[in-house]
């Protein structure tokens, strides 16, 4: 069963803009093959891979980050004296430098390696982007590079599914794309509060909701649910309802307040979901 449908933003930047996508794209892909991932010091912090089960996980992990980085981009547009979506930025582009090379790695997934490299490509020049000047011209960009990368590196965890043939890998994968569709609600809810693409990022946004809320019921179902799973999946759907009320305009909230209400709910229901993901990724190692 797949639930995957990126939904590509359709928008159409000016020819400036364009100009712009396009002279980062060439100038990352010129010097690829030149291109180190991770500086020497930051090479001892690599994670280790043990098992399909963490790969999975991790890969998992990258689709989330795809949608945290944007979505952390935009927060710094609406909050630009805030130092902690600047900090959740960096962080989030660390670990998917450091996840990239660790997955590439691992020798189990050296089947992948063409579809890691067609990551790779999409990612340096959006982790460029996101690490650039912060406006709504680069960032108009930088939410369709987001579905762009984030459908590629989707490609690549779907692969490893298949690699790995058992039906625990699949809910691994499913519980892994809770995590992302956690952090795109964020990213889209933030893009339409900054003015960015507002119709069609607003749609997008209510169809992550139900999906979210389908899975998670899929997920509750399952038979290979332990009881601290079920217990997570429980504070998972609460989270998941409180954050709708937001959404619905039920809390009576505007401006920053709803803002900071939705991110903080979204990032308890990744926090969440990745406990439960990590949980379902033990089971495939036993």
């Amino acid at each position: 069963m797949s639930f995957f449908n990126p939904g590509l933003i359709k928008s159409q930047p000016s020819l400036g803009f364009a100009i712009r996508a396009l002279l980062i794209t060439f100038i990352s892909l010129m010097s690829l093959n030149a291109y180190s991932t991770l500086g020497t010091s930051e090479q001892s912090s690599l994670l280790t891979i043990h098992s399909m089960g963490e790969a999975i996980n991790m890969a998992g992990r990258q689709r989330m980050l795809s949608q945290r980085i944007a979505q952390s981009y935009f927060l710094k547009g609406l909050k630009p004296d805030s130092a902690r979506s600047d900090e959740q930025l960096q962080r989030a582009i660390k670990e998917f430098d450091r996840n990239l090379v660790s997955l590439k790695n691992y020798p189990a997934a050296k089947p992948l390696h063409q579809q890691a490299l067609r990551v790779e490509a999409l990612w340096l020049p959006y982790k460029q982007l996101a690490q650039g000047e912060v406006n709504k011209d680069s960032g108009t960009i930088l939410l369709e590079q987001s579905n762009t990368l984030l459908k590629e590196a989707n490609e690549y965890v779907s692969q490893l599914e298949k690699l790995s043939a058992t039906q625990k890998a699949e809910i691994i994968n499913l519980s892994g794309r809770q995590r992302m569709l956690s952090q795109r609600i964020a990213k889209n809810f933030l893009a339409a509060q900054w003015g960015i693409n507002t119709e069609n990022a607003t749609a997008l946004l209510y169809e992550d909701l139900a999906e979210y809320e389908n899975v998670l019921t899929y997920l509750s179902e399952s038979s290979l649910n332990t009881p601290k799973i079920r217990t997570q999946l429980q504070k998972v759907t609460g989270q998941f309802k409180y954050a709708l009320k937001g959404f619905d305009g039920a809390m009576s909230l505007s401006g920053k307040r709803l803002v900071h209400v939705v991110t903080g709910t979204t990032d308890a229901m990744l926090r969440g979901m990745n406990i439960i993901t990590g949980q379902y990724a033990e089971l495939l190692s036993e």
